[in-house]
């Protein structure tokens, strides 16, 4: 199992720390963290991949742009 940190994240996710905070609290899907100690959050990468795969294969068939908006 491959453990990311924060930083891993963000850049997996082509996102800033505000996007994956907001990201967090309002997709129920995205994968929770792991806690190694008080201050220490890994995220596991399968479960973020399978997220993002999940994402690609959306019920409109429509791919998801993480962190960004959709065109108008």
């Amino acid at each position: 199992m491959a453990l990311l940190n924060h930083d891993e994240v963000l850049l997996k996710l082509n996102m800033n720390k505000a996007g994956l905070y907001y990201l967090r609290r309002r997709d129920e899907g995205f994968p929770q963290p792991i806690r190694l100690s008080k201050k220490v959050l890994r995220w596991d990468e399968e479960g973020i991949d399978n997220w993002l795969a999940a994402k690609k294969e959306s019920e409109d068939g429509k791919n998801i742009r993480i962190g960004r908006r959709e065109p108008a």
